[in-house]
């Protein structure tokens, strides 16, 4: 619910493009969408599936999304298929079970958590963050115009993610009450193939990938 509260403020409000790209706009409470209305698959809306690629079906794609994303995302399949709901739960977790680590992005709040990931991993800086598009926009938006939400929209929210509220505290709730007692990085373990490279491609918008 936090996370989809969280989406919310930051691109479910305004448009970013109006916030980032419009000097005359100014974000108010009346121009602004209503939480309330954020409780479809895509946010304010119905998911309508992307093309994955040539051969592929089309497949949920995590962008504005209000209503158990990652459960979706995990499972892939387009909510037009009606896929039920524990079915999809299903498949989520069994993908994700085949990792051999994931990590909790919301745990990084915690000092603890993040010096044992930076200790797995053999580097600092893993709670170094870097601004988002329309991060600083919404942000500066969401301070002027604070969001009041109600009990009952919260109530709503965390009765259509029950599915990624489950699937969170499956993935979670193994890191127990703040001992975290994962092995330190060890270089013996790992070798450096260098016949292999990623080769890089520009796409549309001036990016690489």
């Amino acid at each position: 619910v936090a996370r989809s509260i969280s989406a919310f403020r930051y691109e479910g409000r305004w448009d970013c493009k109006q916030l980032t790209m419009n000097s005359s706009f100014v974000p108010t409470e009346e121009n602004a969408k209503k939480l309330e209305t954020w409780n479809q698959t895509a946010g304010h809306n119905p998911m309508k599936c992307k093309n994955k690629g040539k051969g592929n079906p089309p497949g949920f794609v995590l962008g504005s999304c209000a209503v158990n994303c990652y459960t979706q995302w995990f499972d892939g399949s387009c909510p037009h298929l009606e896929v039920p709901l524990g079915k999809q739960y299903e498949t989520a977790v069994s993908k994700l079970s085949r990792y051999n680590l994931i990590l909790v992005i919301e745990q990084l709040s915690d000092p603890e958590y993040a010096s044992a990931v930076e200790s797995f991993f053999g580097f600092k800086g893993v709670r170094n963050k870097s601004g988002a598009w329309c991060e600083a926009e919404s942000h500066e938006a969401n301070k002027k115009v604070p969001l009041v939400i109600m009990n009952n929209t919260i109530n709503t929210l965390t009765r259509l993610n029950k599915a990624d509220i489950k699937l969170f505290h499956k993935m979670s709730d193994c890191l127990g009450g703040g001992e975290y007692s994962f092995p330190s990085f060890d270089k013996s373990r790992f070798f450096t193939n260098t016949s292999f490279q990623i080769q890089r491609k520009p796409i549309s918008d001036g990016r690489w990938h």
